[in-house]
């Protein structure tokens, strides 16, 4: 089937009037271009569609819709009352379409044996522990309008975080962190969704801030942006 590497209700913010949105590369050698939807291409069949469907839409309500019980600490807004399996499972489909993914907007990156361990637990609705592929929610120090008008697909960080591969991602006007790693119970577990339903969206400043400063400048260059400054 037509499958969608990420969810389209990712997408609306970003559209125009005359619904489009502008797709951008730091490649100056690409041109900058606009598309009517989301990225897509032929990748799973009708009952896997069906499956991460499921969880697209109950996460679209969690973005958009449901009316959760916010917790704020001087660290994170914590968001109760989530499905932990529901919303673990859409977190880990992200980050395996992404690393399936033939399409030229999409990062090239490798899980390893990973992939083939995360597709199975998908395969099976078994969100798994909290450490196990889990993603860290971040929202940075800027404009949420500004954000939200951004789809970053996964890309690998140029260096471990204490020993741990990781990949960031902006998607729905926040920072992602995809941990993917062998000994991913080392990192502290309070900074994942919880099995309770506890999901902790970390307030951050500086190197999100510098990573879209570096981003918009990167555009610049290509030609893509009018100067950031």
């Amino acid at each position: 089937m037509e499958s969608h590497i990420f969810p389209e209700w990712l997408y609306s913010p970003l559209y125009d009037e005359n619904h489009r949105f502008f797709v951008l590369s730091t490649d100056a050698n690409k041109r900058r271009g606009t598309r009517p939807k989301g990225i897509y291409e032929r990748l799973l069949c009708h009952e896997c569609e069906q499956r991460l469907s499921r969880w697209e839409g109950y996460a679209r309500n969690v973005f958009l819709e449901l009316p959760l019980k916010v917790i704020e600490d001087n660290r994170a807004f914590v968001f109760a009352g989530l499905n932990y399996a529901s919303f673990k499972l859409f977190q880990m489909s992200l980050i395996w379409r992404a690393s399936i993914s033939d399409r030229p907007e999409v990062h090239r990156i490798d899980l390893g044996p990973h992939s083939e361990k995360i597709r199975k637990m998908l395969y099976e609705e078994l969100p798994g522990e909290v450490y196990e592929y889990g993603s860290i929610l971040m929202l940075p120090a800027l404009s949420q309008q500004l954000m939200q008008q951004f789809v970053y697909p996964p890309e690998r960080l140029p260096r471990k975080i204490d020993g741990h591969t990781a990949y960031r991602a902006i998607l729905g006007g926040l920072f992602w962190l995809f941990i993917v790693s062998n000994h991913s119970s080392r990192v502290p577990h309070e900074v994942f969704l919880s099995e309770n339903g506890n999901l902790p969206v970390f307030k951050v400043g500086g190197p999100a801030v510098m990573f879209m400063q570096q981003l918009a400048s990167d555009f610049f260059a290509a030609g893509m942006l009018n100067n950031p400054k």
